[in-house]
């Protein structure tokens, strides 16, 4: 069946207001929801069985694009038509390309990270969106089971991060516990074991057994992972460098360790 469609044309309407207020993680929180936007994100929601809730399509997209529009269309209860300029003030996006849609944020629990081999990203305190996003992605292309995220990190469901993975936020499971530290005991306890990224005290990566039941460990951005996740880790691993830099990027780092891993089980 076909979705219901609904014109608005006024700034002031209730809904134009809730799409506003998922543009803050405050927003996202209250309604459950998130936003995405533009046709690679619609495609993979679409494509992926993600929960719509509704679309948002302006009049250009929806005269130049009726083929996506119809897909759409049969994946949710309501679509919005709104004017090109209205879609501009509701769009988080500098040249927004014309469509919408308002998703169910998923709620993961810790077995949804687990598989008879798990491979795991933990981020403690991570900040910034587009690190999120690429180590989202990168942990998708090496093939990990899902990312474990501290409740102090930056909101998966923020645009930019979801701009950044490219759609693997729809393929890869992000927990978001209670208390980290105990979901890592718990992991520990089902023989996978904590892995800490860690600039100095460390085994080389290439040197550490990163083949499967691990849980790799990444943290925040100035200040790398606490004393107290670094004092329950079942080793600490460094990526050894010849340059000058004392540090990489979060998101660089961690994509070095996920390949690892990949390249491991594949040289098994």
């Amino acid at each position: 069946m076909l979705a219901e469609t609904i014109r608005i044309t006024s700034a002031s309407n209730p809904f134009i207001k809730e799409i506003k207020s998922l543009h803050d993680k405050k927003g996202r929180r209250n309604l459950g929801a998130f936003l995405l936007e533009g046709t690679r994100l619609i495609e993979d929601a679409l494509g992926s069985g993600a929960s719509i809730r509704c679309f948002v399509v302006a009049d250009t997209f929806a005269e130049k694009s009726p083929k996506l529009l119809e897909k759409a269309a049969g994946k949710a209860s309501r679509v919005y038509a709104l004017p090109d300029e209205l879609f501009a003030r509701v769009s988080e996006t500098q040249t927004p390309q014309g469509i919408m849609a308002v998703v169910d944020i998923p709620h993961y629990g810790m077995e949804a990270v687990l598989s008879g081999h798990s491979r795991i990203m933990v981020l403690e305190n991570l900040q910034d969106p587009g690190n999120l996003g690429t180590i989202i992605r990168s942990a998708d292309a090496c093939g990990f089971d899902g990312i474990i995220l501290s409740r102090d990190s930056v909101d998966p469901y923020n645009p930019k991060v979801v701009r950044s993975t490219m759609g693997s936020l729809f393929r890869v499971p992000v927990v978001i516990p209670d208390n980290l530290y105990e979901a890592l005991r718990s992991l520990q306890s089902k023989g996978i074991r904590v892995m800490a990224a860690h600039p100095r005290d460390a085994v080389p990566c290439w040197e550490a057994d990163l083949r499967e039941n691990l849980a790799l460990a990444i943290g925040n951005e100035g200040n790398g992972l606490t004393e107290t996740l670094l004092s329950m880790a079942d080793c600490r691993i460094m990526i050894p460098m010849e340059g000058r830099a004392e540090s990489l990027n979060a998101s660089s780092a961690a994509s070095i360790l996920l390949y690892e891993s990949m390249r491991q089980r594949a040289i098994r």
